[in-house]
């Protein structure tokens, strides 16, 4: 299965194509505003350097979140004009869960994924990393505020960090962990680890159409909770 896989959920913007859960070619750029130029051009340069055609596809992958309102809405909207335009089904995969999957490596116990969510928040997640290579998920995938979500890590086991939110609050993290927080060095850059996770969940069926495509935001945008804020 030749498939597209794109992450637009923060500055760190990605696009690859990959044939099954083998990687082919990864662009990757930083957009500190829009990703629409650089998202556009990446999909070109990636056909273009593989020699492959959008109607080889046997299937997309995206980023829905969490992250930036705007750059989630970018990517889904391309996804789904591609799902229309190809008929090909959409995986729709975790920015947070992605994140996880690069810190899968020997000695690795407890794995934190976090996005800046901005507002003094972070998006994030607790997962073990289980003799089979699995993540068992120990804190759920949502908003927190950087100080509730380190208090309710397990008193025991190495915590390995990687995002723009343990990037921001990385003093925090270390007064709070101690020793025990370690910071990986992985860059941002996410769509490899989409398009592995969402050949996983094409291949399991759990594609879904371009209608049915939702994005995963875990809290309310501006603008939404301006209107909130209105009909009050």
């Amino acid at each position: 299965m030749l498939l597209l896989a794109l992450d637009t959920t923060t500055r760190f913007g990605s696009v690859a194509l990959l044939e099954e859960a083998g990687l082919l070619v990864e662009i990757n750029y930083t957009s500190p505003s829009s990703h629409s130029r650089q998202l556009f051009r990446a999909v070109d340069e990636v056909f273009k350097i593989s020699g492959r055609k959008l109607e080889q596809l046997g299937g997309l992958a995206v980023a829905a979140g969490p992250g930036s309102f705007t750059g989630i809405r970018i990517g889904l909207s391309l996804v789904k004009a591609l799902s229309l335009a190809s008929g090909k089904p959409v995986a729709p995969v975790s920015s947070l869960r992605a994140l996880a999957l690069k810190m899968i490596f020997p000695g690795a116990e407890l794995i934190a994924p976090a996005i800046d969510a901005r507002k003094g928040e972070i998006f994030a997640a607790l997962y073990r990393l289980k003799e089979n290579g699995r993540l068992e998920e120990l804190l759920p995938e949502g908003a927190y505020l950087p100080e509730d979500f380190l208090q309710q890590i397990p008193a025991e086991g190495n915590v390995d960090f990687l995002g723009t939110g343990s990037e921001l609050y990385r003093e925090l993290i270390t007064t709070t962990l101690g020793a025990r927080a370690r910071f990986s060095r992985r860059n941002y850059y996410l769509a490899a680890e989409i398009g592995q996770l969402g050949y996983e969940l094409l291949k399991s069926g759990g594609g879904q159409t371009a209608s049915a495509l939702e994005p995963i935001y875990y809290r309310k945008s501006q603008a939404e909770e301006k209107k909130a804020g209105r009909q009050e």
